[in-house]
């Protein structure tokens, strides 16, 4: 199955988001955040939009989770969504970096690193 993220079940979101990661100093807890400028399940009708409560990363039979979004108005209208994942463990850690590398893979994002 070729990666993807959802906040629908089984409607695919086309756009690309902003990650932002931190990473302990141990190495074995972090987060990655995602920024979705203005996504194309906002486009969907309003009565679908309303029982979104979760984005899920989904590739090769596994799923990471998050229930942590917030979105965004400007103008009255919905323009951006934030969805914050936790990782409590080295392997929820390797879990999500495994979805990245096959995630970037197939649609071309690209990691730099901040000073």
């Amino acid at each position: 199955m070729k990666p993807k993220i959802e906040f629908l079940n089984n409607f695919e979101e086309i756009t690309l988001p902003l990650i932002r990661l931190t990473k302990s100093k141990n190495g074995k807890t972090g987060t990655a955040t995602f920024l979705f400028k203005k996504p194309c399940f906002l486009e969907k009708k309003i009565s679908e939009i309303s029982y979104i409560s979760n984005i899920q990363l989904v590739w090769d039979d596994k799923i990471i989770i998050s229930n942590d979004l917030k979105v965004f108005f400007r103008l009255g209208k919905p323009f951006l969504v934030r969805a914050i994942f936790l990782f409590k463990n080295s392997q929820e850690w390797f879990e999500f970096l495994n979805f990245m590398s096959s995630y970037s893979k197939e649609t071309g994002l690209v990691f730099s690193e901040e000073n």
